[in-house]
């Protein structure tokens, strides 16, 4: 690969990274949109989790890719891929396998119960129970709330925010 290829791709993983990271703190509608196309199921390969850097909570010491921090990741890492775009962009890490994702203008198959499951939430909060009156809190004014969580996400060491603050 020459070098200036790798810095396209570096260049584009970079402003995927923002995108996705300003789609999920902003543009929740946009997101669940988004996410409605998407079929499929992850494969566990690991390879978005090595999008332009390594996460530091990527474990595959074993052989067997994990996060360490499965139950308390943020939402950016919980809806990847959001579309077209990021599969493109992770096949640039591991093209050899396929991503278990894809997205599709087709409605989603009907369940065999006949109900289709509700839409998946998309919120991106510092730490599970922050935005909860049993945890002190007393309501932020919205506009400053998505900036706040967009500056937590690109500033919390993983795995920093995994029990709920007490009220005191």
């Amino acid at each position: 690969m020459t070098r200036l290829a790798m810095w396209s791709h570096r260049l584009s993983m970079g402003w995927g990274k923002l995108r996705r990271l300003w789609l999920v703190a902003f543009a929740h509608r946009a997101v669940e949109e988004k996410l409605k196309r998407r079929r499929g199921a992850c494969n566990r390969c690991g390879a978005c989790c090595k999008l332009l850097f390594q996460c530091p909570a990527y474990d595959e010491s074993d052989g067997s890719p994990k996060c360490l921090i499965y139950n308390d990741r943020p939402g950016v890492c919980g809806l990847f891929p959001l579309d077209e775009r990021d599969l493109r962009e992770r096949d640039i890490v591991l093209p050899e396998k396929k991503c278990g994702f894809f997205f599709s203008d087709a409605p989603p198959p009907v369940p065999k119960g006949g109900r289709r499951p509700r839409a998946i939430p998309v919120r991106l909060r510092f730490r599970p129970g922050d935005d909860e009156k049993r945890n002190g809190f007393r309501g932020r004014i919205p506009i400053f709330r998505a900036p706040l969580a967009l500056l937590g996400a690109m500033l919390a060491r993983p795995g920093s925010g995994g029990t709920p603050r007490r009220p005191s």
